[in-house]
């Protein structure tokens, strides 16, 4: 199937924000490359512009080279995962899903912003541990910049956060 750059991003994007946690060159490859959707060399070409765009950024984690999608990314594949066939969005979902049943997780922060409406967004909050929830939390936030002020603000003091609402429930 051919698909066009702006398609190629996309699909990339989707991937990222489907597997949630940020992903190694190898684990993209599992999704991407082994399903036959992209070319190592396509991916590859485009993770590194993409990287320069600023949809996507490079961490490193125990000594490798992983990748994570930034809000600007997550903005755009939420405007347009549209333009993305369904049957793309099918299996890389699929692919993410096993990859993340596969992966023996630990403790995980996940902060995301989900549209309501146009104007309206949500913020959607949790801590797991080895994939079980210990705590989620969904803000109505209003505006998008509110949702955004929210996720940044979980990411950083949702250990507290657990810690006060746990001492409360205890009380």
């Amino acid at each position: 199937m051919y698909f066009d750059d702006v398609q190629i991003r996309l699909i990339i994007l989707y991937a990222l924000k489907s597997c949630k946690i940020s992903m190694s060159e190898e684990r993209l490859q599992e999704i991407l490359v082994w399903s036959g959707i992209l070319d190592y060399f396509t991916m590859m070409d485009f993770l590194i512009s993409m990287e320069k765009m600023e949809m996507i950024q490079t961490l490193l984690i125990e000594d490798k080279t992983c990748y994570d999608i930034t809000p600007k990314g997550i903005e755009m594949v939420e405007m347009f995962s549209y333009e993305i066939p369904l049957s793309i969005r099918d299996t890389i979902s699929e692919a993410a899903s096993e990859i993340l049943n596969k992966l023996e997780r630990g403790h995980e922060i996940v902060a995301d912003i989900v549209p309501i409406d146009h104007h309206k967004f949500l913020a959607k909050c949790g801590i797991y541990e080895r994939g079980v929830p210990l705590l989620e939390v969904n803000l109505f936030a209003g505006s998008r910049k509110s949702a955004q002020s929210i996720v940044e603000r979980f990411k950083n003091g949702a250990g507290e956060l657990y810690k006060i609402i746990l001492e409360k429930i205890v009380e």
